[in-house]
């Protein structure tokens, strides 16, 4: 079975997904006195890179939009039908960050929901037009697109010539270093470079450096 992409997981998974768990919530007891129908946006997003030791994690920080329809009694007074849109919202408010906190494809729970709904209204529903509210509750998704491994090796018996630097790094060996691309491919620049010194800035993003030549220690 092919593994579906971290964010089909967080939103489309049958078990743990949000709009599944959703779904599921309208439909208990506890929502059986409203009539709602929801679908959802993605506002914004952006992905973050962290270096840590000798991996390179990718956040990404998705701004999701969930638009619903609640669907009022069309006898009911305007104040009451505000009264029943806003407890509708403050349960389903609840039922996300709970869910949020049970998964644990998120970097962290949910910690606010900014919700509105729009003024009483006709609305369309099930092919026709009834009285009713649309709300919008926003908020953010925090997870861990992939971790990669850096252009460093893990390996402790590696040689100083197999291994890369990246900038800010303290040199361990002086000599001769060679920039080098995200590929690990040669730019054919080189720096001198002393131990214990840190390695320059590169003019380029996702740039190392590796050792090509020691300094030899000659005897006079």
């Amino acid at each position: 079975m092919t593994k579906l992409p971290i964010v089909r997981q967080i939103l489309l998974d049958s078990d743990t997904g949000l709009l599944p768990y959703l779904n599921q919530q309208l439909l208990s007891t506890e929502f059986s006195h409203f009539k709602s129908q929801f679908g959802f946006h993605v506002d914004e997003y952006s992905t973050q890179v962290i270096s840590n030791n000798n991996l390179v994690e990718i956040q990404t920080i998705l701004l999701l939009t969930l638009n619903l329809l609640i669907v009022v009694d069309s006898q009911a007074q305007q104040d009451e039908a505000t009264l029943h849109a806003l407890e509708f919202q403050e349960l389903l408010d609840t039922q996300i960050i709970i869910w949020s906190q049970n998964n644990q494809k998120l970097l962290k729970p949910i910690s606010e929901i900014k919700g509105t709904f729009s003024e009483l209204s006709e609305i369309p529903y099930l092919g026709g037009y009834l009285p009713g509210f649309e709300i919008r509750s926003r908020f953010y998704l925090t997870y861990n697109a992939g971790t990669l491994q850096h252009y460093k090796s893990n390996e402790l018996t590696s040689s100083p010539e197999s291994l890369s630097y990246s900038p800010g790094e303290r040199t361990p060996v002086s000599g001769q270093y060679e920039l080098i691309d995200a590929n690990g491919e040669g730019t054919g620049l080189e720096v001198t470079s002393t131990a214990g010194n840190p390695f320059p800035p590169t003019s380029k993003p996702n740039q190392f450096y590796r050792l090509v030549d020691p300094t030899a220690h000659k005897n006079h």
